[in-house]
């Protein structure tokens, strides 16, 4: 990421939400993002995966190179192809990232059937692996369970293995358990951080918190 700038124009005035942001991740680092509420991080991450609310967002300046390809010069149809495969972000709202009218399960197969071409069934039987991996209890009973049945905690893990269904490269992890209590967060991010390195995946770890940052990057 080189120079990134990303304005909000609004009817009070031009907002500049990022101004000149640099960083260099490398295939399976971990690289934390660190600011107070409001600072941009979230801003920064949805620039990159290419959903920033436009209008009123724009990105205004700079460069996201991918594998020495610019995302920012890339048609939508084209970027497309990188979000969720290559790309995938972890949200830190899993109220409003999860569809609550699919069950959990579905949601999660849906990443196999659109990225991997598998039927339905195969799918399935993936998204239950998947859900067994990321440590959801009665994974086979659960999967068409929806997302008011589940717990805060159960919900961010669901969120965690639709982020990781497709083995991307690159996973962004926007304070992904904020909303949780301490020990339920330790236990998540320490089961995080063990998929990421199996895998392989480089991770953009977005936090306010230094000790988690210390911790964690």
């Amino acid at each position: 990421v080189e120079d990134l700038q990303v304005e909000f124009r609004t009817k009070a005035g031009v907002a500049n939400a990022v101004n000149g942001v640099n960083y260099t991740l490398r295939a399976g680092e971990t690289l934390s993002v660190l600011g107070e509420s409001g600072s941009g991080k979230s801003v920064t991450a949805q620039a990159v995966m290419g959903i920033l609310d436009s209008p009123p967002g724009k990105v205004t300046g700079g460069q996201v190179r991918f594998r020495g390809k610019d995302l920012l010069a890339m048609k939508e149809s084209e970027r497309r192809l990188y979000r969720g495969e290559k790309i995938s972000m972890i949200f830190q709202d899993s109220l409003s990232a999860l569809n609550p009218v699919f069950p959990v399960g579905a949601q999660i197969a849906e990443m196999f059937r659109v990225h991997r071409k598998m039927g339905k069934k195969e799918a399935t039987e993936r998204a239950i692996e998947l859900m067994d991996r990321v440590r959801i209890p009665a994974a086979r009973e659960r999967v068409n369970n929806y997302p008011h049945e589940f717990s805060g905690g159960m919900r961010q893990r669901a969120l965690i293995a639709i982020g990781l269904a497709a083995r991307p490269d690159l996973l962004i992890a926007d304070e992904p358990t904020s909303a949780l209590d301490v020990t339920v967060q330790r236990r998540i991010l320490d089961h995080l951080q063990t998929l990421v390195r199996e895998l392989g995946t480089a991770m953009l770890f977005i936090t306010h918190d230094l000790g988690l940052a210390a911790e964690r990057a």
